[in-house]
């Protein structure tokens, strides 16, 4: 594996991780996120938080133990990144966001999309 792939796979596990954490917790940022920004109401917001921290967390065991966590499960949490980054993009331009808060969801998108091709 090359240093290229690890480091994206480790900044897309630590970027979905935290972000599936902190929503799961309810941190203040997170409900200033998902609650204000992208109008998700408690429980969406742990229902999102959880689907992406097993998303982050599959990324993470493929780079760790890529024979038990394969690259059909890899594909399926890279689609569930992606799904949920183009959901809050569409959330964001509905609510007015600034564009400069859709730089995050983009990012994120395309370090997804490169993961895919040099992964799976």
């Amino acid at each position: 594996m090359s240093i290229f792939t690890l480091a994206i796979g480790i900044a897309i596990t630590a970027w979905v991780g935290i972000m599936g954490a902190t929503a799961m917790l309810r941190t203040e940022a997170a409900n200033k996120w998902f609650g204000e920004m992208l109008k998700q109401s408690p429980a969406l917001m742990m229902v999102n938080g959880l689907g992406l921290f097993v998303a982050a967390a599959l990324v993470g065991l493929n780079l760790m133990v890529p024979t038990v966590v394969t690259a059909v499960f890899v594909k399926w949490a890279l689609v569930g990144i992606g799904v949920s980054q183009l959901s809050t993009v569409f959330m964001q331009i509905r609510g007015g966001a600034p564009r400069a808060a859709m730089a995050g969801p983009a990012v994120l998108l395309g370090l997804a999309v490169i993961y895919w091709f040099i992964r799976t």
